[in-house]
């Protein structure tokens, strides 16, 4: 996956993911790309460091690409899929379920109320842009991993 800098006609800057400059400039004239905090379709490649995300632990990073693209330079979407897959499982394993009590536990935990600590929930576009106003960091995952940790 290609991993593009964006920004909305309100100059808020998200990340997305896409398969190919084509696959991104197709989602986003079919109005598929929107800012996650203001809903806004009018979005804009910005000026970005070229990266591939595969979703493996960052000492195997370039295994996972290398095993990932085929010899005519095309990618293997099936490998691929197994390496996203391991990230979501790497996340699931490394971070506690909040559930909708992500806003408070992020809050908490920024100012220093509460440890610090890897945590995944969910929470409304409102919110989420409160709590980057906040300067509060997080990030927006673009696969589900935000079911509880099997204990």
């Amino acid at each position: 996956m290609i991993v593009y800098n964006l920004a909305c006609e309100n100059q808020h800057p998200f990340e997305g993911w896409f398969s190919s400059p084509a696959d991104f400039e197709n989602q986003r004239d079919r109005g598929l790309v929107e800012c996650p905090v203001c809903a806004s379709k009018q979005v804009e490649r910005k000026l970005h460091a070229p990266r591939i995300n595969v979703g493996a632990a960052p000492e195997t990073k370039r295994e996972a690409v290398e095993a990932a693209t085929q010899s005519d330079g095309e990618i293997d979407y099936g490998k691929l899929k197994e390496a996203i897959a391991g990230f979501a499982q790497q996340v699931r394993d490394n971070t506690e379920y909040v559930g909708e009590r992500f806003a408070e536990e992020a809050r908490a935990m920024h100012y220093g109320e509460k440890e610090h600590r890897g945590i995944r929930g969910r929470t409304d576009r409102e919110t989420a842009e409160a709590l980057r106003e906040e300067g509060i960091e997080f990030a927006s995952l673009p696969f589900p991993v935000d079911f509880p940790n099997a204990h």
